[in-house]
């Protein structure tokens, strides 16, 4: 039994196609280009093409079909002008984030879209993972999001990366359908390559990208390589030894061709010591990776704090000791709450009350 209603913004042309005929519907492959060129790449809120549209086709979209969006509640912008936060309320009431992070490139933005309401990964130094595990967003709710965001930016959006609220792998099939929407020329029409999907270790779901060929990009968020440390940090990616998610990274590495990247939370007096780099060279042995350093963001009293310039200057330089590229990765929007690592869902009218 097809379902009651199609999830517009969550197709690509076959799908529609497909997901029409169930319903008996005849719709060409160029007729779906057409509509979803309409809804997604244009931003329109009627699918109705301009060339030639059928009435029949554009009277059973409005039978069968859906393609609204989820409602801004908040915008935010940071001090610097760098990002904007958006705050989303779904069609359920439950509340998600999405950001509008500037690029080096002047008038070029990438969207910072979430794929949970909340999240169940627990890691102790991001704000997300304390709320716990509401629900999954669906790959529609994810495109809604990145929608309004790109229509509203003063310039083009030029990538999407998949670490906001909640852990991308953890709902896997509707991201990697967002992802595919994204990158569809009847959609978000951006480059693959500029599509970025984030995990903190999940071996199975990392596997199944592998094996799948996803085109999008790979980074894991690893901050220590001690197993102790790791567990206390990342509690659900600790469970899995490093040794096995290490064997899933070097056949996705050797899938993808490409340099795989490893993010790491620098945190003061954490994971900056002579154990953090010999796990590094003993556990990754033969993984060609470089990883990208961003500084915690954690605005709890007893918290996890920035590391000083001295610390950073020390643990850089024994990094340089493993040979592998190294990634400076600056978080904009900290003061608003927007940053990595900070994105808890809330208005700011109701926590200034």
């Amino acid at each position: 039994m097809p379902q009651l209603t199609i999830p517009l913004l969550a197709q690509r042309p076959e799908t529609l196609v497909a997901a029409l005929a169930e319903r008996e519907v005849r719709c060409s492959l160029r007729e779906a280009r057409q509509v979803l060129s309409r809804v997604i790449s244009e931003g329109r809120d009627d699918p109705t093409p301009q060339r030639e549209p059928r009435k029949a086709l554009i009277a059973a979209l409005h039978e069968h079909a859906t393609w609204a969006r989820p409602e801004v509640m908040e915008r935010v912008p940071d001090s610097e002008g760098k990002s904007v936060r958006y705050l989303f309320r779904l069609h359920d009431g439950k509340l998600v984030e999405a950001v509008r992070i500037g690029l080096l490139k002047p008038d070029c933005f990438t969207v910072c879209l979430s794929s949970q309401v909340g999240c169940a990964m627990a890691c102790d130094f991001c704000a997300t993972g304390r709320l716990g595990l509401s629900r999954n967003l669906d790959a529609a709710e994810i495109i809604g999001c990145f929608l309004t965001v790109r229509d509203e930016a003063p310039g083009r959006v030029t990538g999407a990366v998949f670490m906001g609220q909640g852990e991308p792998f953890h709902n896997y099939d509707a991201v990697v359908t967002a992802a595919q929407v994204l990158s569809n020329p009847a959609g978000g029409r951006i480059a693959q390559e500029a599509i970025t999907i984030s995990t903190v270790g999940l071996v199975p779901q990392i596997r199944r990208f592998t094996r799948e060929r996803q085109p999008f990009r790979l980074i894991v968020s690893l901050s220590s390589a001690v197993a102790e440390r790791r567990a206390r940090l990342l509690p659900v990616a600790g469970r899995t030894p490093l040794p096995e998610l290490v064997d899933a990274l070097r056949e996705y590495a050797t899938v993808s061709k490409g340099r795989l990247t490893l993010a790491w939370v620098v945190m003061k007096g954490e994971n900056t010591g002579d154990d953090e780099i010999n796990a590094l060279r003993e556990g990754l042995v033969g993984l060609r990776y470089q990883l990208n350093l961003i500084d915690v963001n954690d605005n709890r009293p007893d918290g996890y704090r920035r590391v000083d310039a001295a610390e950073l200057r020390d643990f850089l330089g024994r990094l340089q000791s493993l040979n592998v590229p190294l990634i400076r990765r600056y978080s904009v929007g900290a003061d608003e709450n927007s940053a990595c690592g900070m994105l808890a869902a809330t208005r700011v009218e109701a926590a200034a009350g």
